[in-house]
């Protein structure tokens, strides 16, 4: 059994309910690395917030279309919905 040792303090705690088949997954690689279940998912939170996630790849197309700013005003343009363009 490994020891952790923490150059932290833990405040938060986080409470998750998994489904059957993430919570297999989290058992078996709790037995088979010998880390507890909360620390492995402490370095796969940690690691997906370092990254930044997907969102943060949309961020640049965030707000990049042509058009009115807000489309429920403009009943013309709303009208073209669906309609092919040539």
């Amino acid at each position: 059994m490994s020891l952790l040792y923490y150059n932290y303090p833990m405040n938060d705690t986080l409470t998750i309910r998994l489904g059957e088949q993430l919570a297999h997954a989290l058992h078996a690689e709790a037995q088979q690395t010998g880390l507890p279940k909360g620390e492995i998912a402490r370095q796969a939170l940690a690691a997906r917030l370092q990254r930044g996630g997907g969102l943060s790849v949309m961020r640049r197309y965030a707000g990049a279309m042509r058009g009115p700013a807000d489309l429920s005003t403009n009943k013309a343009y709303r009208r073209q919905w669906g309609k092919k363009r040539a």
